[in-house]
C-alpha cells in the first residue's frame, strides 16, 4: 500500500473532504490487524526484504502495522490537521521507518517505526501551526500598515515614503516594501474587504514571523 499524494499544509478542506478522509481512517482501523501479523522470523525476512526494495515485502509490513499509524493520527485530532492528513504522514513515517531500519542502527523496529510516524506527524503539525500563525500576522501588519498610510499622509499632506512609514511603524524598510506591494496588489485585484484577499504566498512568511521591530534591515 502507497501513501496517497500528500495534500500542502493549509489547503482548505471541505466537509465532504473532512468526512471523507474521517471515514477512510476508519475503514483502515477497522481492517488493520485483521490478518495474522507475521511471526519475528518472518517480520525479519521482510525488513531484510523491504530494504533491498521488494515492493511486497514492503507492502506486507506497513498492512500489519497500520494500527500504529491510525492510533498516532487519534491522539493529535483537534490540533490542526484532520486525522486523514495525519494518517497519511504517519503512513509516509511508516514506509521510512520500513525501508530505513536495517541501516538505522536500532534494535527495536516498533520503538522506531512510531519514532518516525509520530516525527511526521509532528513535523506536518508544526508546519500547519506556523502557516496559520503567519497569516494572522500577515493579516495584523496589513492592517497597520493601511492605518500608518493613512496616518502619515494627514500629518504632511502628502503620500509618505516607505521609509517613513517604516520609521512609523518601528519596521526595517524591507519588511515595509514587501507589506506596501502586497497591499498594493490586493487593492488593484478588489474592490471589496481588502484583507480577505491578502495571501499568505506572495510574501517570505520568515519575514512575518521573524521580523522585529528593532530589525534595521533596511
Amino acid at each position: 500500500m502507497a501513501p496517497r499524494p500528500r495534500r500542502e499544509p493549509s489547503q482548505s478542506t471541505s466537509a465532504d473532504d473532512r468526512r471523507a478522509d474521517e471515514q477512510r481512517v476508519r475503514d483502515v482501523a477497522h481492517a488493520a490487524g485483521h490478518g495474522p501479523p507475521p511471526d519475528a522470523d518472518e517480520h525479519e525476512r521482510l525488513l531484510n526484504a523491504a530494504a533491498g526494495g521488494d515492493v511486497g515485502a514492503r507492502e506486507t509490513l506497513t498492512a500489519a502495522h497500520l494500527d500504529w499509524v491510525v492510533s498516532a493520527a487519534r491522539e493529535r485530532t483537534d490540533r490542526g490537521l484532520s486525522q486523514g492528513d495525519l494518517f497519511q504522514e504517519g503512513s509516509i513515517g511508516l514506509l521510512v521507518a520500513i525501508e530505513g531500519f536495517r541501516d538505522s542502527g536500532q534494535h527495536d523496529f516498533e520503538a522506531f517505526a512510531r519514532g518516525e510516524v509520530a516525527r511526521h506527524m509532528d513535523r506536518a503539525l508544526n508546519e500547519e501551526e506556523r502557516v496559520v500563525r503567519a497569516g494572522e500576522m500577515l493579516l495584523q501588519a496589513a492592517h497597520d500598515y493601511a492605518q500608518a498610510e493613512i496616518s502619515a499622509r494627514r500629518d504632511p499632506g502628502r503620500p509618505a515614503t516607505e521609509v517613513e512609514l517604516a520609521q512609523k511603524l518601528e519596521w526595517s524598510v524591507k519588511r515595509t516594501l514587501e507589506i506596501g506591494q502586497m497591499v498594493a496588489d490586493a487593492r488593484r485585484r478588489h474592490d471589496e474587504e481588502l484583507l480577505q484577499y491578502l495571501d499568505p504566498g506572495d510574501i517570505d512568511l520568515d519575514t512575518v514571523i521573524e521580523e522585529r521591530p528593532d530589525d534595521d534591515g533596511g
